[in-house]
Protein backbone atom coordinates (compact mmCIF):
# COMPACT_ATOMS: atom_id res chain seq x y z
CA UNK A 1 0.00 0.00 0.00
CA UNK A 2 0.95 3.62 -0.41
CA UNK A 3 0.64 5.42 2.94
CA UNK A 4 0.58 9.18 3.41
CA UNK A 5 2.05 10.30 6.74
CA UNK A 6 1.34 13.82 8.00
CA UNK A 7 3.15 14.89 11.16
CA UNK A 8 4.93 18.12 12.03
CA UNK A 9 7.66 16.22 13.90
CA UNK A 10 10.39 15.15 11.48
CA UNK A 11 11.52 12.32 13.77
CA UNK A 12 8.00 10.88 14.00
CA UNK A 13 7.70 10.99 10.21
CA UNK A 14 11.04 9.20 9.87
CA UNK A 15 10.11 6.55 12.45
CA UNK A 16 6.77 5.87 10.78
CA UNK A 17 8.37 5.77 7.33
CA UNK A 18 10.92 3.23 8.58
CA UNK A 19 8.26 1.05 10.22
CA UNK A 20 6.00 1.19 7.19
CA UNK A 21 8.93 0.39 4.89
CA UNK A 22 9.73 -2.68 7.01
CA UNK A 23 6.10 -3.75 6.58
CA UNK A 24 6.49 -3.44 2.80
CA UNK A 25 4.55 -0.21 2.26
CA UNK A 26 5.49 2.82 0.16
CA UNK A 27 5.43 6.16 1.98
CA UNK A 28 4.82 9.79 1.11
CA UNK A 29 5.15 12.36 3.88
CA UNK A 30 3.90 15.85 4.68
CA UNK A 31 4.98 18.23 7.44
CA UNK A 32 1.51 19.66 8.17
CA UNK A 33 -2.15 19.26 7.38
CA UNK A 34 -2.20 21.70 4.46
CA UNK A 35 0.70 19.88 2.79
CA UNK A 36 -1.10 16.57 3.42
CA UNK A 37 -4.20 17.78 1.58
CA UNK A 38 -2.12 18.80 -1.45
CA UNK A 39 -0.04 15.62 -1.36
CA UNK A 40 -3.09 13.37 -1.09
CA UNK A 41 -4.53 14.95 -4.23
CA UNK A 42 -1.29 14.29 -6.16
CA UNK A 43 -0.33 10.88 -4.79
CA UNK A 44 -3.69 9.09 -4.26
CA UNK A 45 -2.52 7.11 -1.21
CA UNK A 46 -4.28 3.96 -0.03
CA UNK A 47 -4.24 5.04 3.64
CA UNK A 48 -3.75 8.34 5.48
CA UNK A 49 -1.97 8.65 8.84
CA UNK A 50 -2.69 12.14 10.15
CA UNK A 51 -1.31 13.61 13.36
CA UNK A 52 -4.05 15.09 15.51
CA UNK A 53 -2.18 18.32 16.35
CA UNK A 54 -0.28 20.06 13.52
CA UNK A 55 0.25 23.64 12.38
CA UNK A 56 -1.77 25.18 9.54
CA UNK A 57 -4.35 22.37 9.59
CA UNK A 58 -4.82 19.72 12.25
CA UNK A 59 -5.18 16.12 11.17
CA UNK A 60 -8.96 16.32 11.57
CA UNK A 61 -9.17 19.62 9.68
CA UNK A 62 -7.11 18.13 6.85
CA UNK A 63 -9.40 15.10 6.80
CA UNK A 64 -12.48 17.36 6.66
CA UNK A 65 -11.02 19.14 3.62
CA UNK A 66 -10.19 15.85 1.93
CA UNK A 67 -13.66 14.41 2.59
CA UNK A 68 -15.27 17.63 1.29
CA UNK A 69 -13.22 17.19 -1.90
CA UNK A 70 -14.56 13.65 -2.29
CA UNK A 71 -11.50 11.77 -1.02
CA UNK A 72 -12.64 8.57 0.71
CA UNK A 73 -9.21 7.17 1.59
CA UNK A 74 -9.23 5.39 4.98
CA UNK A 75 -7.69 7.53 7.72
CA UNK A 76 -5.76 6.77 10.88
CA UNK A 77 -5.52 9.53 13.48
CA UNK A 78 -2.10 9.63 15.18
CA UNK A 79 -2.18 11.09 18.67
CA UNK A 80 -0.68 11.16 22.14
CA UNK A 81 -4.22 11.53 23.48
CA UNK A 82 -5.99 8.31 24.44
CA UNK A 83 -8.65 6.93 22.14
CA UNK A 84 -11.29 7.41 24.88
CA UNK A 85 -10.44 11.12 25.18
CA UNK A 86 -11.05 11.62 21.46
CA UNK A 87 -14.65 10.41 21.57
CA UNK A 88 -15.93 13.89 22.34
CA UNK A 89 -13.79 15.68 19.74
CA UNK A 90 -15.75 16.94 16.77
CA UNK A 91 -14.78 15.07 13.60
CA UNK A 92 -13.00 12.20 15.36
CA UNK A 93 -15.70 9.81 14.20
CA UNK A 94 -14.53 10.38 10.60
CA UNK A 95 -11.38 8.30 11.11
CA UNK A 96 -11.33 4.54 10.72
CA UNK A 97 -8.66 3.97 13.39
CA UNK A 98 -6.70 5.76 16.11
CA UNK A 99 -2.97 5.14 16.57
CA UNK A 100 -1.65 6.22 19.94
CA UNK A 101 1.92 7.40 20.49
CA UNK A 102 4.38 5.92 21.14
CA UNK A 103 3.93 3.82 18.02
CA UNK A 104 5.11 0.22 17.91
CA UNK A 105 5.27 -2.01 14.84
CA UNK A 106 2.37 -4.03 16.23
CA UNK A 107 0.16 -1.02 17.01
CA UNK A 108 0.88 0.41 13.55
CA UNK A 109 -0.05 -2.85 11.83
CA UNK A 110 -3.26 -3.11 13.86
CA UNK A 111 -4.28 0.47 13.01
CA UNK A 112 -3.62 -0.12 9.31
CA UNK A 113 -5.66 -3.32 9.40
CA UNK A 114 -8.57 -1.60 11.15
CA UNK A 115 -8.51 1.29 8.70
CA UNK A 116 -8.45 -0.85 5.58
CA UNK A 117 -11.06 -3.31 6.90
CA UNK A 118 -13.43 -0.41 7.61
CA UNK A 119 -13.66 0.33 3.89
Amino acid sequence: MKVLIADDDRLVRALLADLLGELGHAVVAAEDGAAAVALAAREAPDVLILDFLMPRLSGLDALRELRAAGVTTPAVLLTAITDKSLRGVEGADAVEAVLEKPVTPRSLQRALSRATRAR
